[in-house]
């Protein structure tokens, strides 16, 4: 990408742009030394970090869509990164954890994942990325807040009903 400024000062458009173009670089790099996507990775780690979650669990951490998460957790069930497990009390829910195998790509992927997001904050001085992770994680908690959604849903525009 030549090295230009972006078009729109949009932080929206600018922090989409800026996710879809590293996680395509960095997909075809975890397919080459795993074997998985980034997002099979990403639905691995979840689960490892939080054994015995549900499906509705992994799926909010993760962000992806509902279908794209469950057709990822089949595919990780199914090549035994993953141990799926009836719920005791409701036999509608299952609750997920790792394998060894799951366990030990999850370690590869975040040697892969450590790397490539060191070669990402390249440009920045540590206490930078330090900086950036905190701002980023602020905003994350905020647009995920009661608060903010109930801003949205107050927002004069979206009182105001569709346009003719």
């Amino acid at each position: 990408m030549p090295n230009t400024a972006y078009s729109s000062k949009r932080l929206t458009y600018l922090l989409e742009i800026i996710a879809n173009e590293a996680i395509a670089g960095n997909d075809a790099i975890f397919l080459r030394e795993l074997g998985y996507s980034i997002r099979e990775v990403r639905v691995l780690r979840i689960v490892d970090d939080n054994p015995g979650i549900t499906f509705v669990d992994v799926w909010d951490k993760s962000g992806l869509e509902r279908s794209l998460t469950s057709r990822i957790l089949q595919k990780l069930i199914g090549d035994g990164l993953l141990v799926r497990t009836s719920s005791d009390t409701d036999a509608r829910k299952f609750h997920l954890s790792t394998s060894d195998a799951g366990k030990a790509l999850r370690e590869r992927g975040r040697a892969v994942s450590d790397a490539l997001e060191g070669l990402l904050l390249g440009p920045f001085p540590p206490e930078d990325r330090q900086r950036l992770f905190e701002q980023i994680e602020r905003l994350g908690q905020w647009v995920r807040s009661d608060d903010y959604k109930r801003a949205l849903e107050e927002y004069p525009a979206a009182q105001a009903g569709p346009k003719p």
